[in-house]
């Protein structure tokens, strides 16, 4: 019954679509739009309605969830695969289409609602024609569901038992938050392209364009923020190997999108108060919904063998045609619009204000290319060679490195910038006590840590940054409110500074040991002493926990072994986490042989610090929603 009805509905919200394509009643459109987003979430809700009531006549939920799943992990079951993914995909995606007519909408041609129904006919399309989340069982497997079938009406089978969600997505709460936040980024950036393309395509341009879609990226810049800063909680809380950030294929592109997002909130701003970088802004507005098709490519393809990719299917081709007809969108506008890309106004003070927007984006376009290139590469060269290559970090830390201290560096000096050029003198003279100050730190965390000269770089402009501008919030508050694009932009730099400095002491300070111990041993790694507790067994519905009890001082902490019953037996290690200011000890199970425990401990300096810089960040758009 479920079944049919979702296909039916899913039928029925593909058929508005279409009608929403091909009309050009002004009226009817915006109907048109209600009814879809209606349909989407219908569809979102009977699907969950789906799992709750354990209904394993859909194909989608035997192999997905399980009876014994948790009622949580249960309700993240849905976006927990590929088909159920494109669901919420399609539902964040109409949300976002209601929201651009109802706040955002500045053309009279409706070009922009026609490229915005031709994006959500694409992805129903998917689900429509090849993985739809409310495909029937037609074929029983030892566990969960073989073969399904896409028609309603049609004789199901089914399962006793559903085969669970993957291991790693029912570990921690963490999955039912960070993919609905980072879809809220990531496929927001559809928004930004939506506006550029019509505009442009539009022969009387209004030239606010670049206003309506600079203030339509922000929010989805803040989401992807958020999703990515959380997506980096779960792997540090649920993978075990004591960090956050692998740069993994699928973390790569979601990265790619945000520095794009963060690129064309600075270059905008040039061509809103200056008229500079027109041409520039409409490829980055472009470029970041067609790096979100590419990242989808990569996250559900399968062509990269990654920890995050949790799911497969035959989308890769689909998304391939879907990026070049876009691709070929994008191209076909540029060139129709060359002259008035050439309208555009010289940057003319290199060292003013425009000047390190520029170099802003310069810094962040060669940081998404060099992403890029090690994401892409080890497919081209497995395609070329037959052998497998992985792009290891020390790649990306020796380019990244580089780029993001350089960053650093041009938030200090565009604190408080004019449009005329830079005056250094002056520059430095009225902030002589600041530099001082970030001078006199560095050097005493310096010897502290006995660190290189590269640590001494990035501590002293992180910490420049910091007192900059909190002497300027300080100063600012007490005349006025702190609200606006400006203040924005400062706190979400301020933050980064403090992530800075967390960044550089977990990537220069942290070391770790791997240790065969026994109950009752002490341990002692770095200055910290350690007991071995008995180990214990939980026995759950839906998995059972080993834990090994380990105390610290007056605290006592578990690490786990989850093992997951209808998921082949696979063990999830849980660390344990003793965690203080200036950094983390992170203890994880690797092996248990009758009494002998094999435990990883990790000394990870900064992890507040750096997690305090990222909530920081994303809690800047507090500041645009004060009026």
């Amino acid at each position: 019954m479920i079944s049919s009805v979702g296909i039916i509905l899913t039928w029925f919200g593909f058929l508005n679509l279409i009608v929403l394509f091909i009309t050009s009643n002004k009226n009817l459109f915006q109907t048109l739009v209600r009814v879809n987003l209606l349909i989407h979430f219908i569809l979102f809700c009977t699907l969950e309605i789906a799992l709750f009531l354990d209904d394993f006549s859909l194909y989608y939920i035997a192999n997905h969830s399980a009876a014994s799943t948790p009622p949580l992990y249960k309700f993240a079951s849905l976006w927990g695969s590929l088909d159920g993914s494109i669901l919420l995909w399609n539902l964040v995606l109409s949300t976002y289409f209601y929201l651009y007519i109802k706040f955002y909408r500045a053309s009279v041609e409706l070009y922009d609602i026609k490229i915005f129904a031709s994006i959500l006919l694409f992805f129903s399309g998917f689900t429509i024609f090849s993985s739809s989340p409310f495909s029937g069982c037609v074929q029983l497997a030892s566990i969960g569901c073989q073969d399904f079938t896409l028609l309603p009406f049609q004789d199901l089978v089914t399962s006793e038992s559903g085969r669970g969600p993957n291991p790693l997505l029912q570990n921690h709460p963490l999955m039912a938050i960070h993919p609905p936040i980072l879809y809220l980024g990531y496929i927001g950036l559809v928004l930004p392209f939506v506006i550029a393309t019509s505009e442009l395509f539009n022969k009387h341009k209004d030239e606010n364009w670049i206003k309506i879609a600079e203030r339509a990226t922000y929010f989805p810049w803040v989401f992807l923020t958020a999703g990515i800063s959380l997506g980096a909680a779960w792997s540090y809380e649920v993978l075990g190997w004591g960090g956050y950030w692998a740069w993994d294929p699928v973390e790569n592109v979601s990265f790619i999108p945000w520095l794009l997002a963060t690129a064309f909130l600075h270059s905008s701003k040039t061509q809103i108060k200056e008229q500079t970088l027109i041409n520039w802004n409409y490829v980055l507005a472009c470029l970041m919904f067609l790096s979100v098709i590419f990242g989808t490519f990569i996250t559900r393809s399968g062509v990269l063998i990654s920890v995050h990719a949790f799911s497969n299917g035959n989308i890769g081709t689909y998304l391939l045609i879907g990026l070049l007809i876009f691709s070929f969108l994008f191209i076909f506008i540029g060139i129709r619009n060359v002259e008035y890309f050439k309208t555009s106004n010289k940057v003319e003070n290199l060292l003013g204000r425009s000047g390190f927007f520029v170099a802003n984006n310069i810094v962040l376009s060669a940081s998404a290319l060099i992403v890029l290139i090690g994401t892409i590469y080890p497919i081209f060269y497995e395609s070329f060679f037959s052998r497998q290559l992985t792009i290891g970090r020390s790649f990306y830390d020796i380019l990244i490195g580089p780029l993001l201290l350089i960053l650093v560096y041009l938030m200090v000096f565009s604190t408080k910038i004019s449009r005329v050029n830079l005056n250094l003198k002056t520059w430095l003279i009225g902030y002589q006590n600041e530099l001082n100050i970030s001078l006199l730190i560095s050097i005493i965390l310096t010897f502290y840590f006995r660190a290189s000269y590269k640590f001494v770089l990035t501590i002293f402009g992180s910490v420049l940054l910091i007192i900059i501008i909190g002497k300027n919030i300080v100063k600012r508050y007490k005349k006025t409110k702190l609200q606006g694009s400006y203040w924005t932009g400062q706190i979400s730099h301020l933050g980064i500074g403090i992530f800075t400095i967390g960044l550089i002491l977990n990537v220069t300070q942290s070391f770790s040991n791997e240790l065969i111990i026994s109950t009752g041993d002490i341990v002692n790694f770095g200055d910290k002493e350690f007991v071995i507790l008995p180990p214990y067994e939980e026995i759950k519905e839906e998995k059972n926990v080993i834990n090994l009890p380990i105390e610290f001082k007056d605290q006592e902490k578990n690490a786990s072994l989850n093992i997951f019953k209808n998921s082949s037996q696979q063990a999830i290690s849980s660390p344990a986490v003793f965690r203080s200011i200036e950094s983390d000890t992170y203890v994880t199970i690797k092996v248990i042989d009758d009494d002998k425990f094999k435990l990883i401990f990790r000394e990870n300096y900064g992890i507040f610090i750096l997690w305090l810089g990222l909530g920081i960040s994303s809690a800047s758009f507090l500041t645009r929603m004060r009026k």
